[in-house]
């Protein structure tokens, strides 16, 4: 439901306005990212030159999340067995980042504070579910940060994830 204005492709930065929530946020692009949706605005544009949505369905609107979840699931099932569903990418986007961390030298109350950012959520306590879903990781966190793990890191209460 992003809408054509609310892309900005020179900067990198979406606004978006209609999310879980219903709270706006920002995201910025990766510069692979950019390039991608650069090269798709310039090919989308010949059909819909003045369109209003970014990735118009028929007559300019958007598409439905029962159309998403269908096309992926056709496209899914036509290169691979295993099940999956859409919402998976944004975990493994989150697990993906997190293991990238380990032996890194990273900064942990940055990159915590990043990823939440970039993945919507209204405050970091959403973010820390993802470490439940990395194997190892709260061991290693533990042995890096010492006695201030529990500060750092406390019990995230079940339910209360986005």
């Amino acid at each position: 439901m992003i809408r054509f204005g609310d892309v900005d492709l020179e900067h990198g930065i979406l606004n978006i306005q209609l999310s879980k929530g219903y709270d706006q946020h920002y995201v910025a692009l990766g510069d692979s990212m950019c390039l991608l949706l650069r090269r798709y605005d310039s090919s989308i544009a010949q059909i819909y030159p003045n369109r209003n949505t970014f990735f118009p369905g028929r007559k300019d609107k958007p598409y439905s999340a029962q159309w998403v979840s269908d096309t992926f699931r056709q496209i899914w099932n036509s290169v691979n067995d295993s099940r999956a569903v859409p919402y998976e990418f944004r975990h493994n986007y989150a697990i993906t980042n997190i293991n990238s961390w380990v032996d890194k030298g990273f900064r942990f109350d940055d990159k915590l504070l990043y990823l939440s950012k970039s993945m919507g959520h209204h405050s970091i306590e959403n973010t820390k579910y993802y470490y439940s879903l990395v194997p190892n990781l709260a061991e290693i966190l533990e042995e890096k940060t010492n006695a201030d793990f529990e500060r750092i890191v406390p019990e995230v209460p079940s339910g209360k994830i986005e």
